[in-house]
């Protein structure tokens, strides 16, 4: 069943990961950001910290998305803008208020910059701003549209088994644990400098290559997904000090790509869409299927998809999108 749409201003923050080069085979593909040529905004994130643009590159064929974020500010950064280099100007004053427009000086405050390329009509699409559509999803339905959906998409993970095979992102590993079926990698994500523990964003990784989202879950998953949860906490406590009651785990339904994750969030951090008709606390996932093993397979998700994606296209065949 299908329930009217709901207009969103919603932008994922979340960004695609780019293979690390390998260094005897590739080189930078921009050194100097004056050759970057924008061409549009394709939106932002809801926090407004995340720029996402479409480009070209000088001299490398095919479109770029570049995304511009503003870093976090901690006490020390704040200290080093307390300079007689720093540019400052009135905007306005009201009485007690005073508002200046603070320029920082040069090499204070730096800009991440994530650079694709090329970029591909599902990246675009990906970070692109469009209205977004609430979908009531019966198990009939999954059946019937969402899965062979998703079986046709399951050939671009590349750098998820890089993470697993342990050739990439090695750096960024929180905990690791070996084991044919209830084996996973906690991995930082790429969003996250491991440094501001405020930002903790990191993604659980199952080794199996057979469960791709929550629909896949039962009974039989229970120990793999007390592991990941019990174990992830665990190795956060240690590591950065942050207590499980600051940890926000969830799943996403639908999910950015189909091979099972969870994501584990700081509570101050809301990049990654925490949000209803996106996320599922793994604390919910397990307590239903603890009261009805193949839960899953049973109930109706409610999820909401973004116009023009792949999927949404799928369903507007068969009608399933109310527009109006």
């Amino acid at each position: 069943m299908a329930v009217q749409s709901e207009p969103s201003n919603e932008t994922s923050a979340k960004k695609a990961r780019l293979e690390e080069p390998d260094p005897a085979t590739s080189e930078p593909v921009i050194e100097d950001m004056s050759h970057y040529n924008i061409a549009k905004l394709l939106g932002q994130s809801d926090d407004g910290r995340v720029v996402f643009t479409q480009g070209t590159i000088a001299g490398k064929e095919g479109p770029a998305v570049v995304l511009f974020e503003t870093n976090s500010i901690d006490l020390d950064k704040v200290k080093l803008f307390l300079s007689h280099q720093s540019v400052v100007k009135l905007v306005m004053n009201n009485d007690i208020y005073n508002i200046f427009s603070l320029d920082p000086p040069p090499g204070t405050h730096s800009i991440k910059t994530t650079v694709i390329h090329p970029a591909t009509e599902k990246i675009i699409n990906k970070f692109t701003q469009k209205p977004a559509y609430f979908v009531e999803e019966t198990w009939e339905l999954y059946e019937k549209i969402t899965k062979p959906y998703i079986l046709e998409h399951l050939g671009d993970h590349k750098w998820v088994y890089n993470i697993l095979e342990g050739t990439k992102e090695q750096d960024r590993i929180i905990c690791k644990v070996e084991d044919e079926r209830d084996g996973f990698v906690l991995a930082a994500d790429l969003k996250w400098d491991m440094t501001t523990v405020e930002n903790l964003y990191s993604l659980a990784i199952v080794q199996r290559r057979d469960i791709y989202s929550v629909r896949d879950l039962n009974q039989s998953h229970l120990p793999m997904l007390r592991s990941i949860r019990d174990k992830s906490l665990a190795a956060i406590k240690d590591k950065f000090g942050v207590p499980s009651s600051l940890i926000r785990v969830y799943l996403h339904y639908q999910p950015a790509y189909y091979h099972l994750h969870i994501h584990f969030a700081h509570m101050r951090y809301m990049v990654g869409a925490p949000y209803i008709g996106k996320s599922i606390a793994l604390s919910d996932v397990i307590q239903n299927i603890e009261l009805c093993g193949d839960y899953y397979q049973k109930m109706s998700l409610t999820y909401y998809i973004k116009d023009g994606h792949a999927l949404s296209n799928e369903l507007d065949k068969h009608g399933v999108i109310v527009r109006e």
